[in-house]
This record gives C-alpha cells, sequence and structure tokens, in this order.
C-alpha cells in the first residue's frame, strides 16, 4: 500500500515511517507540513493518508477538509495525534476521516491498528 504520512515531529515520522515499511510492507512517502501533503496528493495518488493533528502552516484538520472538499479525494484518511479527546476524534470523522490513531503509538501494533481501521471504515 502507498501511504502518505504528514508529521511535523521527526522522530515521531521516522518511527512511523520505519513500521509501516518493515512491519507493513508498505510503500510511505513522508512530509512535514499539511501544505505539503495537499501538494503531494495533487502530484501523486496514496491509498492511505496518515494526517498528524497539529501540523505548521495547514494543520490535520485543515488539510483534511482540503483534500476531502476542495480537492473531492476519496482515499482514506487516518489522523495520528496526540489529541485524544472525543470532540477531536469526531472533528476528525466530520471532516472525512475514518480513524484516529493516538498518540504515543505502539509501534508493534499500529499496522494491525491501520488495517482494523480500514477493515472499520470501508
Amino acid at each position: 500500500m502507498k501511504i502518505l504520512l504528514a508529521e511535523d515531529d521527526i522522530n515521531i515520522s521516522t518511527i512511523m515511517a520505519i513500521t509501516l515499511e518493515q512491519i507493513g510492507n508498505h510503500q510511505v512517502t513522508v512530509v512535514e507540513d499539511g501544505l505539503a501533503a495537499v501538494e503531494q496528493v495533487q502530484r501523486q495518488d496514496y491509498d492511505l493518508i496518515i494526517l498528524d493533528g497539529m501540523m505548521p502552516k495547514l494543520d490535520g484538520f485543515e488539510t483534511c477538509r482540503k483534500m476531502k472538499t476542495d480537492l473531492h479525494l476519496k482515499m482514506p484518511i487516518i489522523f495520528m495525534s496526540a489529541k485524544s479527546d472525543e470532540s477531536s476524534k469526531k472533528a476528525g470523522k466530520d471532516l472525512g476521516a475514518i480513524g484516529y490513531i493516538e498518540k504515543p503509538f505502539d509501534p508493534n501494533l499500529v499496522c494491525e491498528q491501520i488495517e482494523k481501521i480500514l477493515e472499520e471504515g470501508m
């Protein structure tokens, strides 16, 4: 699966990318902010987008809105955020995201979490 990961924390993006590539056998492209994510999806197709909720330039919520509303993208979006309150999860879902992974995440379980979200969300 081709995954776009938008995460501004280099440590988290590195751990997540390595996990997705080595455990999940996925192809991962990493960008550091929401604006770069919007630009990237206009250049290349992805099977899944994972967005950090809090990023510079465009936060994950505004990025999701732009992708779903302005660009009319159909690919699934999953949020990954330290904001684990119900209002943040609801906001993501209302914008078109299919799931939410809470930080800190367990690298050994995150691929299973993503698969479960994809199964339930589609």
